[in-house]
């Protein structure tokens, strides 16, 4: 047997062996849907959701996002009223 002849490697060959490669940054096919927002909330509410959505087999993200879907569509039909209070700034309020 023979021995194999490695190749002969040049200047311009090993220049280039350690050279970066290029990466072209490419957005996962989830953030192409869907923009990546932060909202603050009760650990306990998070806690409840996050049991939620193990009990039911589906992902966080996705039952957070169903949720705010079904509540929007309830409001728009009237279904939900909020407590919100009126607060109404008075002139004493002002000056002190």
């Amino acid at each position: 047997m023979s021995p194999k002849k490695r190749p002969k490697l040049d200047s311009a060959s090993l220049d280039n062996l350690f050279a970066p490669t290029e990466h072209t940054k490419t957005t996962p096919p989830y953030d192409q849907k869907y923009a990546r927002h932060t909202y603050r909330i009760a650990d306990r509410l998070h806690e409840q959701i996050k049991t939620i959505a193990q009990q039911e087999g589906v992902g966080l993200n996705d039952l957070v996002r169903y949720i705010l879907q079904n509540f929007v569509q309830d409001y728009e039909a009237g279904k939900v009223k909020l407590p919100v209070e009126e607060y109404v700034v008075t002139r004493s309020r002002l000056t002190e």
